[in-house]
């Protein structure tokens, strides 16, 4: 909670002028209104008087008060509706990007461990719950407190012992809602943290819906979705039937005072020592006040269930373990691409470097343009290193330099922009095929159809409906596998970094087509530091150096035709190629 109040805060502190003019609006509005019963039991008692000028007069007089009242009241909301909009709804805004924000500094590992959808809703429900909060706070908490306090005075200018009764009856009142409220958040957050599942099973489901249409797995993701759907009806149902246990026991209070007063002003009455005006005064006041704190203990549920819906994107907030720069790192050039391992050790668990697959005191250093491949079984490390390179990990011990410089002394951003990446499987946006090639920069139309033909891609989007404007479909479903690969391709073109990693770059490719790519390939690695891992021997073979990696160690190197004299490991994986593919390795 904790979080969650410093986050709001924080947003409040910067609409201070805002909030603080709904406060006021929202206390002037307050006092008006539980002030105006006064007037109304003066014309009651007018009108248990006889007629006469004097009573008239005073008649005229509160009723002019109580219209000078409603024009107070009316302006008093007008102020508040012109506060509220940038409090409620700017916070929701500062909000949404303050979740955005946070979600993109988390390391690369905790995308690998979370739902996008879950993440989704978990930002929304965050930024959301602010909204109705603050609502809470103003309509509910500070005006109740107000209406107490004027009620409480009120009451006790007229009559001391009702205004003890009065407040002994709010203290039970307020301490029943908000004791059981906060002993049944643990039901709320049950909701929220099964809805999230919910969210999360739809989104992995519908992301791969290719793959569930293929392999016809729609009874098997619908039952998980039900599954997950009935845990969240079984958490409502148990948190509803709490909630209306709660209602009954404040409705129960409310008939009680009600009853209690109403006895009290009978026996007032019996002894001469009431007027009927009071009782109008007093049933005013207590009629207005029942309606606001009944609703107090009704928003006290939606109060605990917005901190419930909040508290998830809280713990990732409160997460300090982000991907961040270092206090030297700064704006650095990569200028002749040089790259180097130095005595790295590397373990995913970041407690034991014991596990094959993962580095320990592993060195390398690839000289300024050279083209060095990276071939070995699963779990030699070839993804690794290139996660390293990018610092989407980093290393227990050691370090990753560029041409000579620790990377923890480049900025991410400087860092990343000068390395190019063409993935073995390219995420695009759902965006048009303009704005996946550009990402973000702005070209010109001739650069643009520059890269796409270095590419291989002009052909097939001119006969796109829309060309370059368009649209792909979420992560690219609309294209092929072949065609997202040169989208990858032509955005590495249109960077130009010093460094290009391709990671299997052409496997999604026919052999047709990778023929007449294997020239932009090299035009695009040309005179630049290019890391390659492939199995299409067509690339291996003319790189300049091979790189056989076995459980996070460098077995053997060289050119292809030194390895195969070595008749070491690479020689028998040759042997087990089939066609122009090695055997299948990551």
């Amino acid at each position: 909670m904790r979080t969650i109040l410093k986050e709001y805060s924080h947003v409040v502190w910067q609409k201070k002028w805002f909030f603080l003019l709904c406060m006021l609006a929202l206390s002037s509005a307050t006092f008006l209104d539980y002030y105006t019963p006064i007037f109304y039991k003066n014309i009651a008692n007018g009108f248990a008087e006889p007629f006469s000028e004097q009573t008239l007069n005073m008649l005229m007089e509160n009723l002019s008060m109580i219209a000078l009242f409603f024009a107070g009241i009316w302006l008093s909301w007008r102020f508040l509706e012109v506060g509220i909009i940038p409090v409620d709804a700017g916070g929701v805004n500062l909000l949404e990007k303050r979740c955005f924000d946070i979600l993109q500094k988390q390391k690369y590992d905790f995308f690998e461990n979370s739902f996008s959808g879950s993440l989704i809703k978990q930002a929304n429900r965050f930024s959301r719950s602010f909204e109705i909060i603050m609502d809470w706070f103003l309509f509910q908490f500070f005006q109740n407190v107000l209406a107490i306090i004027i009620s409480f005075v009120i009451f006790y200018h007229q009559q001391k012992e009702f205004a003890i009764y009065f407040l002994i009856w709010v203290v039970m009142f307020i301490s029943w809602s908000v004791g059981f409220s906060i002993w049944k958040l643990k039901f709320d957050k049950a909701v929220a943290k099964a809805d999230s599942k919910v969210g999360a099973k739809y989104s992995d489901a519908i992301s791969n819906i290719f793959i569930v249409k293929s392999f016809a797995l729609e009874s098997a993701e619908q039952s998980q979705v039900d599954l997950a759907a009935d845990e969240v009806y079984r958490n409502k149902f148990i948190a509803w039937i709490l909630m209306f246990v709660s209602f009954a026991v404040q409705g129960i209070m409310t008939f009680g005072i009600e009853l209690i007063l109403v006895y009290l002003m009978i026996q007032k009455w019996k002894t001469g020592d009431f007027q009927v005006g009071e009782f109008v005064l007093f049933q005013s006041i207590l009629l207005l006040l029942i309606h606001r704190l009944w609703d107090f203990g009704r928003n006290f549920r939606n109060f605990f269930t917005a901190l419930a819906d909040a508290s998830e994107m809280a713990e990732i907030i409160r997460k300090d373990d982000l991907e961040q720069d270092t206090n030297t790192a700064q704006d650095l050039t990569i200028s002749q691409g040089e790259i180097t391992f130095e005595n790295v050790s590397f373990s995913y668990t970041k407690k034991s470097i014991d596990k094959a697959g993962l580095f320990e005191n592993f060195s390398l250093n690839i000289k300024p343009g050279e083209k060095v491949a990276l071939v070995g079984q699963s779990g030699s490390g070839k993804t690794s290193i290139t996660k390293l390179l990018f610092r989407f990990f980093e290393p227990q011990s050691g370090r990753v330099c560029f041409d000579g410089i620790d990377a923890r002394d480049f900025t991410l951003q400087s860092l990343r922009k000068q390395i190019s990446l063409v993935p073995q499987q390219p995420e695009l946006f759902h965006r048009s095929i303009k704005d996946n090639i550009c990402l973000g920069d702005e070209i010109s139309e001739e650069k643009l159809r520059e890269v796409a033909r270095k590419s291989q891609s002009l052909a097939f989007i001119e006969k796109c409906p829309d060309q370059f404007d368009t649209l792909v479909g979420e992560r690219g479903v609309k294209l092929s596998g072949g065609e997202k690969q040169r989208i990858a391709i032509a955005r590495a073109f249109l960077e130009d970094a010093p460094i290009v990693v391709l990671d299997e770059a052409t496997s999604a490719l026919d052999s047709l087509t990778e023929q007449q790519i294997q020239v932009a390939i090299f035009d695009l690695i040309k005179d630049k530091t290019a890391i390659v891992i492939a199995h299409r021997l067509s690339t291996i073979l003319q790189m300049d150096r091979i790189i056989v990696l076995e459980d996070g160690k460098i077995i053997e190197q060289g050119s292809h035709k030194e390895l195969l004299d070595r008749k070491g490991k690479y020689n028998a994986m040759w042997q087990h190629q089939s066609g122009d593919f090695l055997v299948e390795s990551k």
